[in-house]
């Protein structure tokens, strides 16, 4: 199973994942009136070459288009009988272009709105990305305890391995977090859409209250001063020596990115 095999890998080596979608469909020139996710239907061939120039840039996870694609956002848009359709094509067109990579159902938060069954809107959401061929889901940007342990047993209950990465380095959400899973106990835990400084600090700290293996997605920076693939690099490198075992992109960060970063774990091509 690809799940099993992720696990194995991930035990032996730094597995360095894809970079942003959103940030990168928006500069080739998308508008964002209309959720990015949606674009796996109106314009797959879109979705499926980002997805191709991540693999070749040396990426061994990608992430799918599928972020904010739950009944909460894209309900807002009308879309809330497409959410199965969307989560599935997403999976499915990386899958496609993965030859040998791994498959990464990316999901984000609600937002914790309350009144809402979090765990519906999470267990629609990953179901679709295992149905659709994912080997593991990756829980991302998630600011609010509460919001990441719904969707957490979401994901637990799809089978497949879990990585949960929160948007802050705050002590007390992880270690309410970690005390909340009980067992089986998520696969990896880690940040993500924060400046690599901040992520090395964040990931240290993380050790502190968990043995489990650690993840980062630093982003590129701000639209104002995005970083060069280079400076990215140089913080994957800091990452991977503080013992980040997966390590990828998040907001403004590119296939170049990722090029320069596969030569700092070793995967350059």
């Amino acid at each position: 199973m690809g799940g099993s095999r992720f696990l194995s890998e991930l035990g032996k080596r730094v597995l360095l994942g894809s970079g942003a979608m959103g940030t990168e469909f928006i500069r080739r020139g998308c508008l964002v009136e209309r959720p990015l996710d949606e674009l796996n239907l109106t314009r797959p061939q879109l979705v499926r070459d980002l997805c191709r120039e991540y693999r070749e840039a040396g990426a061994d996870v990608l992430k799918t288009n599928t972020f904010l694609a739950n009944a909460v956002h894209l309900g807002d848009a009308g879309l809330h009988d497409r959410v199965r359709e969307i989560n599935r094509a997403g999976a499915e067109i990386a899958r496609e272009e993965a030859k040998g990579a791994f498959v990464a159902g990316s999901v984000g938060p609600t937002g914790f709105i309350p009144g809402t069954d979090l765990s519906a809107v999470y267990e629609e959401q990953c179901s679709a990305l295992a149905e659709g061929g994912c080997d593991l889901l990756l829980l991302e940007t998630f600011t609010t305890d509460d919001d990441l342990i719904h969707a957490y047993f979401a994901a637990r209950a799809t089978g497949l391995p879990v990585v949960c990465q929160m948007a802050t380095g705050n002590g007390r959400m992880i270690t309410k977090f970690a005390s909340a899973m009980g067992e089986p106990r998520a696969d990896a835990v880690g940040v993500n859409c924060v400046p690599a400084e901040a992520a090395v600090e964040a990931v240290r700290r993380i050790a502190d209250f968990t043995t489990l293996p650690r993840s980062c997605f630093p982003d590129g920076g701000t639209p104002d001063h995005y970083v060069s693939a280079e400076e990215f690099a140089d913080g994957v490198r800091r990452l991977v020596e503080a013992g980040v075992r997966l390590v990828g992109g998040c907001c403004g960060t590119g296939p170049d990115h990722i090029r320069a970063a596969a030569r700092v774990v070793g995967r350059g091509r």
